[in-house]
């Protein structure tokens, strides 16, 4: 976790950027909400773990003073997708807070379902992130070299 602290303090524009995108796709599931959430939100909730995954994988780069190991930079991508993953599972409409939120006043609690959306949220995120870090690992052997 220091290491992906450090990370977003290195890259504090594209963090920054990549932080008002994701708040940008909570909004919009705010908005587009109607006793659930619309297939095309899902999809674009979806690639925020991509995303995430392909900003680790390249963050983690190997620079002229640090040898990046590969192993490393997919592990900070997993990392970066499950997090993502859950955060928005977390605070979105219809997620765990809004659904305690509502257990509160008096709706039914349905504990089973938020715990299953959970862990495969996590597991999605994983496999999202994983492919967004080895995106950029690939990318990366494409680059050309500087002169």
């Amino acid at each position: 976790m220091k290491r992906l602290r450090r990370d977003f303090q290195a890259h504090r524009r594209a963090a920054v950027l990549f932080l008002v995108y994701w708040l940008a796709t909570l909004a919009v599931v705010l908005l587009t909400w109607n006793r659930g959430i619309p297939v095309r939100i899902v999809a674009l909730l979806l690639t925020a773990p991509l995303i995430a995954g392909t900003l680790m994988g390249r963050w983690r780069a190997a620079t002229p003073e640090h040898q990046a190991r590969t192993r490393d930079r997919i592990t900070a991508g997993v990392l970066a997708g499950v997090l993502v993953v859950e955060l928005t599972l977390l605070v979105m409409k219809g997620g765990v807070v809004d659904e305690a939120i509502g257990w509160r006043h008096g709706d039914r609690f349905r504990g089973g379902e938020v715990l299953e959306f959970v862990l495969a949220g996590g597991v999605l995120g994983a496999l999202l992130g994983l492919a967004g870090a080895g995106l950029a690992v690939v990318l990366d052997r494409w680059r050309p070299s500087p002169p």
